[in-house]
């Protein structure tokens, strides 16, 4: 005949909430009883695994219907009937875990292939290259009201205030390039891409010192907005003395 766990003890040992005699008596069984040892491992590795995996019911679901249909393949039909009774009469309080090893199995296939495809989706972030060079235009001695605000909100990442600030500038002198190339980066953060887009690919097309500066950061602009093909071509244009080529090649072998 079959062992029974009780479920319900095994997950107050975990949580800390046994105490006194019960205590006593389950750590005894624990040292006494190697299969009961071995099913209370499996439960504690089943458990913290779904655990970390899945945030609220909804998310257990979605699992269970998954394996609803790897049952098919790796679950005999009686006992996919009794794990789907298991998940459907939630007030059961015992039950074997070793009748349900080859559902578990399955679950661990599943959680594998997961991990796996996030990782291999996840690969490139926008985070992980959209770091900027400090906007420096304040010159000692040189007290621009506005000059010193720009700076000082878009190196503290306040673009918001940095677009303000490096619109005003340029109302006051449109030809300044790199006050151009800053106002981009600053609406590009802010997801304004059309108009950090048409910014950045006009710098491009010029012959400024900023010009590979701004087809890095108009490859960045594509790569934030997921936008991975237009981000290789632009790459793809930079020449190898860019300050940033080695990063171009780096991101380009993961797209």
């Amino acid at each position: 005949m079959k062992k029974e766990i009780d479920y319900l003890i095994i997950e107050k040992y975990i949580l800390n909430e046994l105490k006194g005699e019960e205590l006593l008596n389950f750590e005894k069984k624990l040292k006494e009883d190697t299969e009961f040892a071995q099913e209370v491992t499996l439960y504690k590795e089943i458990n913290n695994t779904l655990s970390s995996k899945f945030s609220n019911y909804a998310e257990e679901n979605k699992l269970r219907n998954t394996l609803e249909d790897l049952n098919k393949i790796h679950i005999s039909k009686p006992v996919e009937s009794q794990i789907k009774d298991e998940f459907s009469k939630r007030e059961i309080k015992v039950f074997s875990l070793r009748k349900y090893s080859k559902y578990l199995v399955a679950a661990s296939l599943v959680l594998f292939a997961s991990l796996i495809w996030m990782n291999s989706t996840d690969t490139v972030n926008y985070s992980d290259y959209g770091t900027h060079d400090l906007l420096e235009l304040t010159v000692r001695g040189d007290n621009n009201e506005h000059e010193t605000i720009a700076q000082k909100a878009f190196n503290a990442k306040d673009y918001a205030l940095a677009q303000k600030e490096l619109e005003f500038l340029l109302a006051e002198d449109s030809t300044k390039v790199e006050l151009q190339l800053y106002l981009a980066i600053c609406m590009m953060e802010q997801n304004k891409f059309e108009l950090a887009d048409s910014i950045l690919t006009k710098i491009a097309q010029g012959n400024s010192v900023y010009k590979d500066k701004a087809i890095w950061n108009l490859a960045l602009s594509k790569l934030k907005q997921k936008d991975l093909e237009s981000c290789k071509n632009i790459l793809n244009r930079l020449p190898k003395d860019a300050d940033n080529y080695i990063k171009a090649k780096e991101l380009l072998k993961k797209l």
